[in-house]
Parts: C-alpha cells; sequence; structure tokens
C-alpha cells in the first residue's frame, strides 16, 4: 500500500485572514468575501486595512471570488471588496475598501440591488435616501435624489416622486390648520378634499361656490345642526329646522340670517305644518283659549304642574338643595329626582350667595326671540356663575328664570347677562333681592361610606332625612388626610426655632392647602423634623404641599411630599367652618387610631383648619356617634388664628366607648344642649384653655366625667413677686400694759405701713401690714433672724412703742394663710389680677384662685402692690417664699356644666360596663369631676344615687335627706340677713351680723359671735363689770357619769356656795371640800373642812397617809366641847409641827387649820381661833 504524506497537499485552509500571523506558501485565507492563497512566506500587517498592501506587494493571488453582507451600512467601519451593505432601500457592493466616515460615499459602492423602504409620514427633520417612502396628505411618495437629504417637501419633485394618490380623512375643517394634498374634510354638509398646500382657505366661497384653487368638491351632502339659532354661524349644507320647517345653507358662513328671511342664503328642504309653535328641544304642546301653543321646557329641576287652567312649570323645588340618595349617581345634576351617589360630590358643588330673589329686569330687546340658557357675564358684586333662563318675543321685557344661582352673590348686586348670548338682543341685567347663606345637601335614608374627611364649605348645611336612618360610614380604604411627608425642599438661613400650627398654602393636588398644619423644627437655618398636626382634607399621595417661609424662618418655602395618608377609619370625619351645620344623622365606622394629629383620637366633628368663624359657629343638631374610641365633637383652637374658635351643637348623643364625648382645647369652645354622652373615657375634656358650656347633658358610664385641665399656652400671664414674710406673735403675752389695740392702730393703711420691729436678738423689719386673727405682722427689709419666744419691740407710724412676746414656734415663717401678698411692675396698671385668676407660686405646686384683690397701689414704691385672697389657705408645709416668682392667669381651662346628670362614672366603657348586667367596675363619685393644673369645672349635678350637688360647695342626699354645706367657702357678702328656720315650736332667730365683739356688749338677738370673740370674752377680761352667773342646782343636782368633766363649776344651792370638780370630788372653790359635820371618829382626805361635834364622846380625826405639800385641812368644834371631850388628830405616820406626835385640841370653841409642808415638818398650824 502507498503512502500519503498530507504535509505535501497543495494548499492549505487557514480560514479569516489574521493580522500578526506568520503565513506560508500555498496557504488559503477567507478576506471579505473572496478567498486568496499565499504566494509568499511572510508574517501579516498589523492591521486589517492593511491587508491590500501586502496583495499589492504579490504576496496574495485571488483564489475564489465571494461576497460577504455585513448589513446596514455604519460610519467608521472598514469595508472589503466584495462586502455588501443596505443603504436606505438599496443594497450596495463595495469596490473600493475603505473606512467609512460619517457619510455614505458613493463612490466606493455598486449599486447591487434597488428598492423601497417605508418611512411612514414625511418628517422634515429626517434624513432620506434614495427609495425611502412616505406619506404625506393623502398621496406617497418615493424619494430619487442620489445625495440623501432632509428638509425637501415630497410635493419638490426634484427630489420626490409620486407613487400613489389617494386620501386621508382629517376630519371637521378646522380655519387655521394647514391642509395637505390629498387630506379631505367635512365642511357644512360637504366633504372636500385638498388639492393645494395651503392654511387658512375655506373650502367654500361665501356665495357658496367650491374654493377650487386649494379644494375640489368631494360629496355633497347634509350637515344636520338641529333648531336654528340666530347667534351660531352656519356653512354651506348645514341644515336646520325653524319651527316645523327644514332649511338648508346654500351659502357659506351666514350668521344672525333667519332661514325664512332669505332665500338666496337658505333653501326650503321639508316644508313643515304652518300652525306648529315647537321651536326648542323639549317644547311641548298645549291647548291654548283659541290654538296650540308652545310650552318651552322648564327649567333643570322643575316640574310640570297646573295653575287649574294651563299646564305650567313650577320653580325646582329648593332649587339651592342637592340632594345625595343611594340611588343616584355623581354624574347627575344633584335634583330632588336626579340626586348624587356621594356625599362628597354634592359637597363640591354646594356653594353659598346663590341668587334666590331679584327685580328690576331690565334690556332683552331686539334680537332673535327664543329661549337663551345663559350664565352671567358681569356682576357689580363678587359673584360668579348664575345662570338663567331668559325667554325673549324681541319686543317686549322678557322673563328670566334662575336655573343656577352661582355663589358668592349679595342682595344688591347688579348681574349682567350678554345680549350676544340672548339671540342678538341687548344685554339683560336683574338686581339681586336676596341670596342664600348657603346650600343644602339633603341626605335621603340610606347608608353612605365616604371617601373623609367630609368638609362642609362656608353656609352649606347637611341634613339627613331621619337621625336613625340616614346613616354615614367611612369607606374601607385610605382617606384623603395626611399621615406623613417626607421633605422634598428644605429651608436655608431660617431663624432657628419651633414653629407650631403653621399652614400650608399650596399643593400639587387637589388637596385644599390651608387645611394642612404642620410642627415645624429648624435648627442652623434647615428643618430639622416635621410633624403632621392636622392633615386636612383632599390629598393623595405623592402630592407635595408648601409651606411658606414667612411662616417658619425666612429661609425660602419648605415643601414636602406627602408619603402616606391615613386609613379612613382613622380620619376626622366632618370639618366644618363659619356658619355651616350638619343636622339629623347617625356617624359610625370611625374605629381606627390616626397615626398623626394633636389628639390621637378620630374626630367625628371637627373644625375646618382652612377657614376661621367670622359670622356664626358650626351648629349640630340632632345627631349620634356611634364609634368607639373616637371623639364626638373636637374644637382644637389651635388650627385658628382668630375668629370665634367654637361649635354649638344641641341633641347630638355620643356613644364613643373609651373614647371622647366633647373635647375643647388651645382656646376652642364649645355650646353644648342636650348632649348625651355614654361610655366615653372622658364625656366633656376642656385642656390648655378649652371651654365647654353644657345645658342639660349628661354622662352615662365611662371612666371619666368632666376633667378640665392646664391654662391656655398663649396666654401673656401676669407676674409679681411674694411681698415679705409673716412674723407670728403671741397674744397672751403682751408687755407692759400693751393690749392688741396696739396692733390694731399701729399702722394708718394696711399693705403700706411703715411701723418697725425689733427682736431682742438683734433682728428688725419693717411691718407693712397686720393681720390680728392670725396673730401675725407681715415684715419686709428684713435684717437677721427673729428668735421663737424673743420680746419683740414694735414702732407704731406714730413713733410711740408696745411690746409683745414672739410666738413660742414657728414664729418667722414664709408666707401661709389665705392672705398673700404681691409687689412687681406688672401691677402698675389698674385691675392687673383679676378676681377668679388662677395664681401659682415659685416653689409650691398647687394652683390656688383669687377671691378678691385688696390693698392695691398701682405707684407704690415705684411698683405696684396688692394683697390677695386665696379661695383655700397656703399650708405651712407650703409656704411660699419672700419675693417668690408669683404667676397669675385668666384663661384656664373651664367647663360650665348646669342642669347635669351623672350616671354610674368610673364603670368603664362598653365591655367593661357590661350594660345591662353587672359592671366590672365600681362607680366612684370622684371620678364625676377632675381639676387638674388650674382647669376648673362648675357644675350643678345629680347622679344615680339621687345626689345633687352645686360643685363642693352644696350637696343634697336625696336617698338619705341629708344636706350639706361647705363653710369653708361659704360668703356671706352682700346679704343683709339670715334666718335659719324653727325648730320645733320654736322660732328661728333672723342673723344680720356675724360679730367680732369680744365684750359682747350689744347684748343682741340679730348677732352671731365669732369663735375668735367668744374665747376672748371668756379669757382675756371682757365680760365688763357685772357678774357671772354659773349653773346652780342642789347637792342632789350635781352631774354626774358622761355629763361630768374634770375643772368643771357650778353653785351648790344646797351647801351655798360654789364648787368645782377635780376629777375626783366637788370640791370648794374657797379653799376646801364643802363644809361637813362629824359627830363620831373619822378619816381625813385632803382639803376637806369638817365641823366636829364631840359632846357624845372624844373623837379621833386621822389625817391623810399620803398628803402633797400644799394640801390643808380644816376644823371647828361645833358645839363648844372639845374642853370636856377632846378632838386627837392623828398624824397617820406623818410629823405635825415637826413632831412624830398626834395634836390633841382641847379648847372650847377652837377652830384650827394645817397645811402640809413636807416631809421635814409635816402639818403646820395656819390658823387658830
Amino acid at each position: 500500500m502507498a503512502d500519503f504524506k498530507l504535509g505535501r497537499i497543495k494548499f492549505k485552509w487557514r480560514g479569516d485572514w489574521a493580522t500578526s500571523t506568520a503565513y506560508v506558501i500555498d496557504d488559503i485565507v477567507k478576506y471579505g468575501g473572496n478567498t486568496y492563497v499565499v504566494v509568499s512566506n511572510h508574517t501579516s500587517q498589523s492591521s486589517s486595512a492593511a491587508f491590500y498592501t501586502d496583495l499589492t506587494a504579490g504576496k496574495y493571488e485571488l483564489h475564489t471570488e465571494g461576497l460577504f453582507f455585513k448589513g446596514d451600512w455604519a460610519a467608521t467601519t472598514h469595508y472589503k471588496l466584495n462586502d455588501l451593505v443596505k443603504y436606505g432601500a438599496f443594497q450596495y457592493r463595495t469596490t473600493t475598501q475603505h473606512t467609512s466616515g460619517t457619510d455614505f460615499a458613493p463612490s466606493n459602492f455598486q449599486v447591487y440591488g434597488e428598492g423601497f423602504q417605508f418611512e411612514d409620514s414625511y418628517d422634515s427633520a429626517t434624513t432620506y435616501q434614495d427609495g425611502d417612502i412616505v406619506t404625506y396628505g393623502g398621496y406617497s411618495y418615493v424619494f430619487v435624489a442620489n445625495t440623501p437629504a432632509s428638509g425637501q417637501t415630497p410635493t419638490n419633485g426634484a427630489t420626490w416622486n409620486v407613487l400613489t394618490t389617494g386620501f386621508k380623512a382629517s376630519g371637521t375643517y378646522n380655519h387655521g390648520t394647514a391642509y395637505r394634498t390629498g387630506q379631505t374634510i367635512q365642511y357644512g354638509g360637504n366633504n372636500y378634499v385638498c388639492v393645494a398646500n395651503h392654511t387658512n382657505q375655506y373650502p367654500a366661497n361665501t356665495n357658496g361656490t367650491t374654493n377650487t384653487s386649494y379644494w375640489n368638491l368631494n360629496i355633497e351632502g347634509f350637515n344636520y345642526r338641529a333648531a336654528y339659532n340666530s347667534a351660531t354661524t352656519y356653512n354651506i349644507g348645514d341644515v336646520v329646522r325653524l319651527t316645523a320647517t327644514t332649511y338648508i345653507a346654500i351659502q357659506d358662513r351666514i350668521t344672525n340670517v333667519s332661514p325664512d328671511s332669505d332665500a338666496a342664503k337658505w333653501q326650503v328642504v321639508a316644508q313643515g305644518d304652518s300652525g306648529a309653535v315647537l321651536n326648542t328641544r323639549g317644547d311641548l304642546i298645549k291647548q291654548g283659549a283659541a290654538a296650540a301653543e308652545r310650552l318651552a321646557i322648564g327649567v333643570s329641576g322643575s316640574v310640570l304642574t297646573s295653575n287649574g287652567t294651563d299646564p305650567l312649570w313650577s320653580d325646582p323645588v329648593g332649587k339651592n338643595v342637592l340632594y345625595v340618595s343611594n340611588s343616584g349617581l355623581d354624574s347627575n345634576p344633584g335634583t330632588e329626582y336626579q340626586p348624587y351617589k356621594t356625599i362628597t360630590t354634592a359637597l363640591a358643588a354646594a356653594t353659598s350667595g346663590d341668587i334666590v330673589d331679584f327685580s328690576s329686569i331690565t334690556g332683552g330687546t331686539g334680537g332673535t326671540p327664543g329661549t337663551y340658557n345663559v350664565t352671567q357675564s358681569s356682576t357689580t358684586g363678587s359673584g360668579t356663575g348664575a345662570q338663567v333662563r331668559i325667554v325673549t318675543d324681541g319686543s317686549s321685557t322678557p322673563s328670566v328664570k334662575v336655573i343656577n344661582g352661582g355663589s358668592g352673590h349679595a342682595a344688591g348686586d347688579t348681574i349682567t347677562f350678554a345680549g350676544a348670548n340672548i339671540g342678538g338682543a341687548s344685554n339683560v341685567t336683574i338686581a339681586v333681592i336676596s341670596a342664600v347663606i348657603g346650600d343644602v345637601v339633603y341626605v335621603k335614608n340610606g347608608v353612605y361610606r365616604e371617601t373623609l374627611p367630609l368638609r362642609i364649605p362656608a353656609g352649606v348645611t347637611v341634613q339627613g332625612e331621619t337621625l336613625r336612618g340616614t346613616e354615614i360610614r367611612p369607606t374601607t380604604s385610605t382617606g384623603t388626610q395626611i399621615k406623613t411627608v417626607s421633605i422634598q425642599t428644605n429651608t436655608s438661613g431660617a431663624t432657628d426655632a419651633t414653629y407650631n400650627y403653621v399652614h400650608a398654602n399650596a399643593t400639587s393636588g387637589t388637596g385644599q392647602a390651608s387645611s394642612a398644619v404642620f410642627n415645624v423644627t429648624v435648627s442652623s437655618g434647615a428643618v430639622s423634623a416635621v410633624t403632621v398636626y392636622h392633615g386636612g382634607t383632599g390629598f393623595a399621595v405623592s402630592d407635595t404641599v408648601t409651606i411658606p417661609a414667612a411662616s417658619i424662618g425666612n429661609g425660602g418655602n419648605l415643601i414636602l411630599t406627602i408619603t402616606a395618608l391615613e386609613n379612613n377609619d382613622a380620619t376626622n370625619m366632618w370639618l366644618m367652618g363659619n356658619n355651616t351645620n350638619l343636622v339629623q344623622m347617625t356617624m359610625k365606622g370611625l374605629t381606627g387610631t390616626p397615626v398623626a394629629g394633636g389628639t390621637s383620637k378620630a374626630a367625628v366633628v371637627s373644625l375646618d383648619p382652612s377657614g376661621s368663624i367670622t359670622t356664626a359657629s358650626p351648629y349640630v343638631q340632632n345627631c349620634s356617634s356611634i364609634n368607639a374610641g373616637a371623639t364626638g365633637i373636637q374644637i382644637d383652637g389651635n388650627l385658628h388664628s382668630a375668629g370665634n374658635k367654637s361649635i354649638l351643637a344641641n341633641d347630638f348623643t355620643q356613644i364613643n366607648s373609651d373614647g371622647r364625648g366633647v373635647h375643647a382645647l388651645a382656646g376652642g369652645r364649645g355650646e353644648m344642649v342636650s348632649i348625651f354622652t355614654y361610655y366615653c373615657d372622658k364625656s366633656f375634656y376642656a385642656e390648655s384653655g378649652g371651654f365647654i358650656r353644657g345645658l342639660n347633658c349628661s354622662s352615662g358610664y365611662g371612666e371619666k366625667g368632666a376633667e378640665a385641665t392646664g391654662s391656655l399656652a398663649s396666654e401673656t400671664a401676669v407676674t409679681a413677686a411674694v411681698r415679705g414674710k409673716l412674723l407670728k406673735y403671741d397674744s397672751t403675752q403682751f408687755l407692759g400694759g400693751a393690749t392688741e389695740s396696739d396692733v390694731s392702730d399701729m399702722l394708718g393703711t394696711q399693705g403700706q405701713g411703715t411701723a418697725t420691729i425689733a427682736g431682742a436678738g438683734g433682728a428688725s423689719a419693717r411691718v407693712f401690714r397686720t393681720n390680728i386673727s392670725t396673730d401675725v405682722f407681715h415684715i419686709e427689709n428684713i435684717s437677721g433672724s427673729f428668735v421663737n419666744g424673743e420680746t419683740l419691740t414694735i414702732t407704731k407710724e406714730n413713733s410711740t412703742t408696745f411690746q409683745v412676746k414672739a410666738a413660742a414656734s414657728a414664729a418667722e415663717t414664709g408666707l401661709t394663710g389665705a392672705l398673700i401678698p404681691v409687689d412687681g411692675s406688672a401691677l402698675t396698671a389698674a385691675n392687673a389680677i383679676k378676681v377668679g385668676s388662677n395664681i401659682v407660686f415659685a416653689g409650691n405646686s398647687n394652683y390656688y384662685r383669687v377671691s378678691a384683690v385688696t390693698e392695691t397701689n398701682t405707684s407704690y414704691g415705684g411698683t405696684g402692690i396688692a394683697t390677695v385672697r386665696l379661695t383655700s389657705n397656703i399650708t405651712s408645709g407650703d409656704a411660699v417664699a419672700d419675693n417668690a416668682v408669683v404667676t397669675i392667669t385668666q384663661k384656664y381651662s373651664n367647663i360650665r356644666l348646669t342642669g347635669h346628670d351623672f350616671l354610674d362614672i368610673g364603670t368603664g366603657g362598653f365591655a367593661d360596663t357590661n350594660y345591662p348586667g353587672s359592671s366590672s367596675q365600681v362607680a366612684d363619685q370622684s371620678d364625676e369631676v377632675s381639676e387638674l393644673l388650674g382647669g376648673r369645672v362648675y357644675f350643678t349635678s345629680t347622679d344615680q344615687s339621687g345626689d345633687f350637688r352645686v360643685g363642693d360647695l352644696f350637696r343634697i342626699e336625696q336617698a338619705t335627706g341629708v344636706a350639706t354645706l361647705n363653710a369653708d367657702a361659704f360668703d356671706l357678702s352682700g346679704l343683709n340677713e339670715l334666718q335659719l328656720g324653727s325648730i320645733g315650736a320654736e322660732l328661728g332667730a333672723t342673723i344680720n351680723e356675724f360679730s367680732t365683739d369680744v365684750t359682747l356688749g350689744n347684748d343682741s338677738n340679730t348677732a352671731v359671735p365669732t369663735e375668735r370673740a367668744v374665747k376672748r370674752h371668756l379669757t382675756r377680761d371682757n365680760m365688763g363689770v357685772g357678774h357671772f352667773v354659773p349653773p346652780t342646782g342642789t347637792t342632789a343636782e350635781r352631774p354626774s357619769g358622761g355629763n361630768l368633766f374634770t375643772g368643771g363649776i357650778r353653785y351648790n344651792s344646797t351647801l351655798v356656795t360654789w364648787e368645782g370638780y377635780n376629777g375626783t370630788q366637788w370640791t370648794g372653790l374657797g379653799g376646801g371640800n364643802p363644809w361637813s359635820t362629824q359627830t363620831s371618829s373619822f378619816s381625813v382626805t385632803s382639803n376637806d373642812r369638817i365641823l366636829v361635834n364631840t359632846s357624845g364622846g372624844v373623837i379621833t380625826a386621822t389625817l391623810p397617809a399620803s398628803p402633797q405639800t400644799g394640801d390643808q385641812v380644816s376644823f371647828v368644834d361645833l358645839n363648844g366641847t372639845f374642853d370636856t371631850n377632846n378632838l386627837t388628830i392623828a398624824r397617820n405616820g406623818n410629823n405635825i409641827m415637826g413632831s412624830a406626835a398626834d395634836l390633841v385640841v382641847s379648847t372650847e370653841n377652837a377652830g384650827i387649820q394645817l397645811v402640809y409642808t413636807g416631809a421635814t415638818n409635816g402639818w403646820k398650824l395656819v390658823q387658830n381661833f
């Protein structure tokens, strides 16, 4: 078998030619569309284009010629011989190798294949190549120039040829539009085709002939335009109806030429009944007195009725009432028979200032008779949108009926309707007699699920058909109230501060911009924090809102992007503004908790942040709120910078378990009548200066009845300082003949005294006022410290002096009690401190109330002074220091409830109360009223136990019949007399004075002494020069048991002597026990006084075994028998006259008295008669 060596075969295939590659003879390579054989050993060039250098040098020979398709021609591309490219509609073969530039170079190519490429409608900015096809007008064109070009209109025969002719339908002719060849249009009743490019050339001449320079008549036809209108311009071929006859326009651009008046312009198409009277859509035929007559269509909402002779259209029922029904459509006009579907749509259409009555119709003569619905063209006021129906006959004053009263009109405005819109008649004017305060949105019975909040425009009333039949609920989605925002455009260079309650003034969406309220913090000139205080209404996610620079420190506007909206069930339901009303419906489903906002609760009714209350407060009547966790009425004064900031309501039941009934804050005010609340966490709640006045209201169940807390934050408080200290004296220790009268007359004017006081220890001060009832001096300019119990020397204003001892303890203290002197520059204004104000002292957290302001001087020593009387005493534990700051405010939170009913307050929410079962919580009367941080609740009330209360001052427990009067707050100022009635058959005394007379000198039946007067009458030698008669009775009538007290005194009529009870026995007040008689031996008790009868024999008297020093005993010989029958006094273990021996008395008619002197001397003889 023969051997073959493959290396010796002639040709070797090497594939595509590559740069910088070693090739040897007989290698075959492919380059472009051709293959080449290597005829000289070499290394290929380093670039593709250099291949042809080696080819020219004889290193290659063409082996096989072919083609290589490279797709669409491209710039900066190297093309090889026989490369095929597509450019425009043609294909080209490369005849000269080259790298392409930015433009196609035909000299380097040869046409390989011709074709077409459709490029759609002609565009002057596009560069076209040979074979490109475009449409232009109704024709199509092919580009035939060798050089590509742009901006060459297809009608240019040098670069384009017509490929096909045709039509392009272009709708109704529009004067001013540029038309192109082949475009067809509808004009009047005819169809025309454009034959030359142009602009502003009508298809027909005014005489009806075709404008053949630019148009050809394509199709002749009719264009029905309904009833003839003199204000309309008609074109050739237009067909109109006049009465019962139809006419066609045979000329062009006809205006205000009646078809029955000019046969040159109009031609009859169909002759109608000569007796026809209908000429307007909706006209009716009625039988008149002699012939058929036209009854023009009534205005929207009117009803066909009768006056008993003829049919006629009534005025619309409640033309300013917009109706809403579950069966309605939001595309309806909102009339009674075509109601809206949603309250949201009705509120968007509701306005105020609608015209309801007018007079003085002028103008309206001339022109084409007819019925015209016309909108106002001008007014002397500010109202807009008034629309009327005007019926003219060409000669007399027309009739005018209001179709739409517009908005913003007022009595006295003159409204003008342009004659051009009334068939060419003269202008019509009317004078407004009255305009409504606002539209009424009347909501038919049904359940309405609305996107919240619902904003009631100023002056508008929303009224349900029935209380329980009309129910409003939130939809199950998000509302349009802002929850969160982000900063899109920040401020720069703004003044650092926190700016609260600032309103937006612009939005990119359709929301009510000014209804969005924010708290903004600026740090280092830029906004560092934004919180949503009130999310407003009408917003969508991604909307922006703008807060003006002037509101936040003038560093440029702040633009915020809305990032989220509150859930609809956590959104405020009704936003009410000036002069708005909400009547007769039930609100449910507001059970969510809002993320943003100032109160953490959704409100059923609240103030509209975008307005202010200038003429009349929002008013809610005969409604119910059944919304767990929500607030029924929320009145937030922070939302309005001016106006009344108030809401009125009556018969608005609040069943808001764990929510709130009425909440007023930040100066918001509520006037409530018959508001019944149930299960609320707080039924009536006023904070930060809010005010609620309630009449015949009730609080049922829940946690708290009425709570008032805090004061208005924006109030400018009156500030002063505590003046001086107290120095208490001992009123029982006046020295050197001084008496309390010296205290009484030491100062000329209380509060302005200049007396001085010096303590024995060296302290000194000025006394500027005194208070005898509490035994204190008010002192200032104090030097040193006064010592308890020391002698005080007082120099009166008249320079005389007296002395008294300081109190034994706590003599010098801060101010206590109810009378507090104050001073300060603020008191230089008259009446700076108002009675009823709150007053707070630095260092004392309690709030006190001012009941009186006395001793005022607006220019005392360069400042103002006053003494305020508090309704409660400052205790020693809360004593206020000299110069302590005093803050006085008047705008405290206040709830005033008259005829209020509290029912089981403290039993909790709906679940806790478990009505009608037993509650898991116990009712607590202390939860009925809460006053915190100076807030106040004034009330008269009855609760479930029948307890009637007038605040904390007076109570009648009807269940027990007990009546309680708080004497601490009992004030008889202005009361001339008081009769407490009769007890049994005794007549009660009439009292006209509470007397402080310590002498009781008037001996009056009409004065009652004070406690102090009684005490000082009995203890200060004030009984006068008469005598004192104690209780008188026999020995047998002495008190005993619970009626016997140590220290008691009486006159014993049996013994004819005064006697007193020493805790053990009765003793005589003259030096011992009452005298007694003894006829036999006996034991002696200390202080006995004995009449001894020894006529029957000797007697021994045994002295006490344990006498006390000072004890006395007395013995008298009753019958003068001691000389015959001695009296022996047995010493009983104690000495007598220093001797340990008994004493024998043997002197007839003797009388002796012994006193015990102690263990050494024992009993000593005092008297011996």
